[in-house]
């Protein structure tokens, strides 16, 4: 029985949820990513266990729809008076061997034979039916497609090994694919495009189809950035499209002018949002809806058809961090203590050693987590605050002695020296003193207070 568009939007929708009725935020849709996957080179162009060979200089291309957390992608198609299209100039490359029609056909013990990781498809979310696509800038997990992992097709020579700038990251360090333990499965109204077919047009353009995942989707990784599809081909491509996003649940309410959707158009007409609010404040438009490929696209400095493309190496300014790349959003960061790119684990910042018998373990330069032995954080006599630390040069310390007592302070550099102190008399109460280290190496000193016969100690990072 033939499903029409009408029917797969409505059966993407949940229930509806009690909240207070505000007008849809178009933000949650935050830009459609068109990635530069890969550009074959000669020796993908000699392969012929896909069929057809790729042309030599033919761009793969992933696209992304991006949206805020909490948003699902509920339809990705083309409604009345507003097409879905895709064009190329010469033709959609299509891998005969094992290729398939949309990401979740591809079977994922093949996605190192030959070009069959460069197939056009259609998608929403799977790259194969064990992976989910994303980014390549984040991927961490290696490739498995490229180099060494490629059988290499008909020449026995590895395949999908260009690391031409232009296109990022190279397949040979991310292939843009993470392991799924749930793969949602496509429905689809309407003539399918057969671009992703062998023979296929060059040229498709529809103003009643759709697919989906029903009841929407969200992606499995907190970017929320849902992969519509993958096109390779040697000629300019563009498209243009139309999709449908469910609000999060905490933004639908039963109210009669409530929305449970928001709708995107790449070409917002008039009778759109003509009307009342409750048939007209839900659909919007966004400028990546249309993308060209013989537009410059601008890299991370600005430069029109630049390479500082996301995941390319670039320069944070910071000594502290190692590995600096451009991620998906142009800002160049790097790798934090312990790995993990644009994270907080910085020198001066809480850590953890492995050793019971230190205290206070924080990273210092050079990424060492250090702890001090036998640390008192403070006596029943004495509490101690030392600011700002890490330091630069001075710190102002702050004592809070319950008794009076006779007071003295000496701080050690890291191998026990004294380098600094003096006898404070009998003293009770608040206590507060200037310490000035900016004489001083960097490194991590060591503050004793001694009230009586108790001794308080704190560590203090001079960088």
């Amino acid at each position: 029985m033939f499903r029409s568009l009408s029917f797969l939007l409505l059966a993407t929708m949940a229930p509806i949820a009690i909240a207070q009725y505000a007008p849809p935020d178009p933000s949650g849709l935050q830009r459609i990513i068109v990635e530069p996957y890969y550009i074959a080179d000669a020796n993908d162009a000699a392969d012929l266990d896909g069929g057809e060979s790729v042309p030599e200089g033919a761009r793969t291309y992933r696209v992304f729809v991006d949206l805020k957390p909490g948003y699902k992608l509920l339809t990705v198609g083309g409604f009345e008076q507003h097409p879905i299209t895709f064009s190329t100039s010469t033709s959609f490359f299509n891998n005969d061997d094992r290729g398939g029609s949309w990401g979740e056909d591809i079977n994922d013990i093949h996605l190192n034979k030959n070009t069959v990781a460069i197939d056009t498809w259609l998608s929403f979310g799977p790259a194969s039916d064990a992976h989910v696509g994303v980014l390549k800038v984040d991927d961490t997990d290696g490739s498995l497609v490229g180099g060494p992992n490629n059988d290499g097709g008909s020449t026995g020579t590895p395949l999908l090994v260009n690391n031409a700038p232009e296109m990022g990251i190279p397949l040979t360090t991310s292939d843009g694919l993470i392991a799924a333990t749930t793969i949602p499965s496509v429905v689809s109204v309407g003539t399918l495009p057969d671009l992703t077919e062998s023979g296929g047009s060059n040229t498709y353009s529809n103003d009643n189809m759709g697919w989906a995942v029903l009841g929407g989707y969200e992606s499995p990784d907190t970017t929320n950035r849902i992969l519509i599809g993958q096109f390779t081909t040697d000629g300019e491509f563009t498209f243009c499209l139309n999709l449908w996003v469910r609000l999060p649940d905490e933004l639908i309410c039963s109210a009669p002018e409530c929305h449970e959707y928001m709708e995107f158009y790449a070409d917002l007409l008039p009778s759109d949002t003509a009307g009342t609010a409750v048939s007209g404040d839900n659909k919007f438009t966004h400028p990546t809806l249309c993308f060209n490929s013989s537009a410059p696209v601008v890299d991370c400095l600005g430069v029109p058809g630049g390479v500082a493309q996301p995941g390319t190496t670039c320069d944070d300014g910071s000594a502290d961090t190692s590995n600096d790349v451009y991620n998906v959003d142009c800002a160049c960061v790097g790798e934090d203590c312990e790995g993990v790119l644009g994270g907080g684990a910085l020198p001066g910042t809480p850590c953890d050693d492995g050793d019971p018998e230190t205290l206070d373990d924080t990273w210092v330069t050079g990424c060492t987590c250090d702890g001090i032995v036998g640390v008192q954080e403070h006596t029943s006599n004495t509490l101690l605050s030392v600011m700002p630390n890490p330091t630069e040069g001075t710190v102002r310390v702050r004592m809070d002695l319950r008794e009076g007592a006779a007071v003295s302070y000496v701080v050690r550099d890291a191998v026990g020296r004294s380098i600094m102190g003096q006898e404070l008399g009998i003293r009770g109460g608040e206590l507060t003193l200037t310490l000035d280290l900016s004489g001083q190496a960097a490194g991590i000193y060591l503050l004793e207070v001694r009230t009586g016969d108790e001794l308080a100690q704190s560590r203090i990072i001079k960088q």
